[in-house]
């Protein structure tokens, strides 16, 4: 099944550590998952508001639990983040 998350980041989160940022890359470069597509989500200024990603996984929870090892997300920077299955129409 294909999941699209998405993480809305805290206001003021601008300034994200180097490690955390290496932490994230090790987090979607694993090679368990198969992840479709991942990125920052910006706003009309170009500034980070958030993070997508759309990968593959067996089930609900084990989606989950993929996302809930997050770096991101372990270190509270979000005020918001979901869940969805995601239907590819067009890829």
């Amino acid at each position: 099944m294909l999941y699209a998350w998405m993480g809305f980041l805290k206001p003021g989160t601008d300034d994200i550590s180097p490690s955390l940022q290496v932490d994230a890359t090790d987090f979607l470069s694993q090679p368990l998952i198969t992840i479709r597509a991942a990125g920052p989500l910006r706003d009309e200024s170009g500034k980070r508001v958030g993070m997508m990603m759309v990968f593959e996984h067996d089930s609900r929870d084990a989606a989950e639990a993929f996302v809930g090892d997050s770096p991101y997300l372990r270190a509270d920077l979000y005020a918001d983040h979901r869940l969805y299955e995601f239907e590819d129409e067009i890829g």
